[in-house]
């Protein structure tokens, strides 16, 4: 038996081999993309994932015009922040690219999983949903929601429930739960986390149950990729009629040596609630040491959250590997970039969720449950 992944890991080649022996996974489980998704050859969604787990058959109901989506999203404990952007971000890519995609935003996740306020996780969804929406995501073309106010996707939870054991939730663990725990972010597997653990996976799972996708292809980072392996789980139990595979990203490091960034761990990331000067510091003095330009924070930024060709990308590489004032000078350049972006969040805007709530919602924003169990 492996030894556990901690929270002092670093997510890099090594924490992918530990992945996959700790888990039990067959090396040729989590592997590069090596099939073209319709137009999209292999070398383009290589540049943007890191690996695949059981995607082939995605890719072939695309081929065969079946019906299939792709579907991801993410929590709303905190603004936006570079990973959550690079996922908004791929989202974009695929439906430009002509793919039906869905966009979760998790304001019940948050409310359970990390003890986040009512009001404050249904206000931030609005922001969110305007956020993407700025940045290029269609809801004419795709599906963006949360996860609130959609009782059929609840319902689903609900049903798939039966199929679930203690077990599951508590090897769903998270590999970063202890230094979440740590930052008092993350109460641990307790009954708010495996509701907000169900809840996601019947995000996934009611798009073949209930809309009737013949695939499903769940898009997450690498270290999520146990929730992905539940919801596999509940419809092998079950028998469904559908498949559901997943794409996984790289995860972008974090600052000040965590390892990786997270709304939930304060220093770790770049946000779009960041300005110009507080950008460049941290690209500029928060990076630590690092041995090569894959490791770096900057670097890995570059590549998830860009509109950088991959000339670009190869010149920025060699510009990293020296380092001196012609990184320094990308490095203030990207800042730039990301200033522009971080432009589109309407973080000054108030969202008055009040109006359309029901007694239930009204009881909740005044009264709790707010406490951390």
């Amino acid at each position: 038996m492996s030894k556990d992944i901690s929270s002092n890991l670093i997510f890099n080649d090594e924490y992918y081999k530990e992945v996959i022996d700790k888990y039990g996974y067959n090396a040729f489980d989590f592997k590069p993309i090596d099939f073209d998704i319709s137009h999209l050859d292999k070398k383009a969604l290589n540049q943007r994932w890191l690996c695949h787990f059981d995607g082939e058959p995605f890719s072939q109901a695309i081929n065969n015009k079946e019906k299939a989506i792709v579907t991801t999203g993410v929590g709303l404990s905190g603004a936006p922040h570079m990973g959550t952007i690079s996922q908004m971000m791929r989202a974009i890519f695929l439906q430009e690219q002509g793919f039906n995609v869905q966009f979760v935003l998790g304001d019940l996740d948050s409310y359970n999983a990390r003890s986040q306020p009512y009001p404050v996780v249904k206000a931030r969804a609005e922001q969110y949903k305007e956020f993407i929406t700025n940045l290029g995501f269609s809801k004419e073309k795709g599906i963006l929601r949360s996860q609130d106010n959609n009782p059929e996707v609840c319902r689903t939870a609900y049903l798939i429930s039966r199929c679930l054991t203690d077990e599951d939730f508590l090897n769903a663990e998270e590999d970063l739960s202890e230094l979440y725990q740590k930052q008092g972010a993350y109460p641990g597997i307790k009954y708010p986390v495996k509701q907000a653990i169900n809840l996601m996976v019947a995000d996934f799972i009611h798009l073949g149950m209930a809309d009737k996708n013949k695939s499903v292809m769940v898009m997450l980072g690498l270290e999520e990729h146990l929730y992905v392996r539940i919801a596999k789980d509940v419809i092998k139990r079950m028998e469904m009629p559908f498949h559901l595979g997943a794409m996984y990203s790289k995860i972008i490091k974090g600052f000040n040596g965590f390892p990786k960034m997270s709304k939930s761990i304060p220093g770790s990331s770049i946000n779009v609630d960041m300005n110009i000067d507080q950008i460049r510091h941290k690209l500029q003095h928060e990076e630590g040491h690092y041995s090569k330009p894959d490791d770096s924070v900057a670097y890995q930024m570059m590549c998830a959250v860009s509109n950088y060709t991959p000339r670009d990308l190869n010149i920025l590489h060699e510009k990293c590997s020296v380092g001196g004032r012609y990184w320094s000078a990308a490095k203030d350049e990207y800042a730039e970039y990301l200033d522009s972006i971080f432009k589109k969040w309407p973080k000054d805007k108030v969202f008055d969720r009040s109006a359309t709530m029901n007694p239930i919602d009204m009881f909740i924003m005044k009264n709790g449950c707010g406490r951390k169990l």
